[in-house]
């Protein structure tokens, strides 16, 4: 059975060093404070003095760490890295939200010592995680095994780097989607609407969805499941409606105002009175900009 060894016992780590015991994982963690990692040795774990000695001992190292400068150091820190102690053969799964860049960076040094680096941030906690590979089927090899164990599903999102990609993809919608709606509720409350009224109402309507099926019927090809949906141009009305209220109440919406004003856009283009959905290729021409030097 595969050797595994985790680094960073907070919220996630911990529901992912459990999960794995209880599937019948051998565990070896590390944490920079001692109460976690006693926690997990009282559960079955082992414990490690540093992530050199962790890696020495593993055959994949997990590691979820509160960012970018934390997964660096823990894996290149040329005394005390996952690198230095990695043996043939064995891989470093990155399980922490980062940039594609840091992949790139990591990838490249894992590779010249012929170590393996792969990507992994996740969706949800252990064991209910969607897994999001920086890299195509296959490149997790036997390592796949120990993740099936843990999550609900692992996809494979493309090249190195991919899955960190998608991750912060998927954070730009879960949070816009949460900033939009507590600015709705904002109004609702301003405007001297029952908090508790109003969320049941949006909850049981089309409110309740974030818009992303939608939008990605789009990117699919999907026409036929855009074709049902209202012209730009009702949208348009729809939204300045709502502006014009919250203004009423007092509430300015930076959100909904970015909106208002993408469909006012849409309004002037044919798509104003195509299903609405449609308006999404004028994404590419409004939002495009240089990209970043040396991005």
């Amino acid at each position: 059975m595969r050797q595994v060894g985790v680094i960073g016992l907070g919220g996630m780590g911990i529901a992912l060093t459990e999960s794995l015991l209880g599937a019948g994982w051998p565990v070896r963690c590390y944490d920079i404070r001692p109460d976690p990692v006693a926690a997990m040795v009282a559960k079955g774990a082992e414990a490690a003095a540093g992530p050199r000695e962790l890696a020495a001992a593993s055959d994949v190292v997990l590691t979820f760490l509160p960012g970018p400068d934390q997964v660096r150091a823990v894996a290149l820190d040329p005394a005390d890295g996952v690198l230095a102690g990695l043996r043939r053969g064995a891989a470093m799964l990155d399980m922490s939200t980062c940039g594609p860049d840091l992949a790139e960076e990591l990838g490249s040094a894992f590779d010249a010592a012929g170590r393996r680096f792969v990507d992994c941030p996740v969706s949800r906690k252990a064991p209910h995680m969607t897994v999001l590979v920086g890299g195509r089927p296959g490149v997790l090899g036997a390592d796949e095994e120990v993740l099936a164990a843990v999550s609900r599903v692992i996809v494979h999102c493309g090249r190195r780097g991919a899955g960190y990609a998608v991750k912060l993809l998927n954070q730009q919608v879960k949070y816009s989607w949460y900033l939009a709606s507590a600015e709705a509720l904002l109004v609702g409350a301003a405007l001297g609407l029952d908090a508790e009224t109003v969320a049941t109402a949006i909850e049981e309507s089309s409110g309740s969805d974030s818009g992303f099926s939608t939008a990605a019927k789009f990117f699919r090809g999907d026409a036929a499941g855009i074709a049902t949906h209202a012209p730009a141009s009702t949208i348009e009305k729809d939204l300045a409606l709502a502006e014009a209220m919250a203004a009423d109440a007092g509430v300015r919406s930076r959100l909904l105002s970015a909106a208002v004003d993408f469909f006012v856009t849409a309004g002037g283009t044919p798509y104003r009175e195509r299903p609405y959905p449609e308006s999404s290729a004028l994404l590419q021409a409004l939002r495009a900009m240089p990209p970043r030097t040396g991005a």
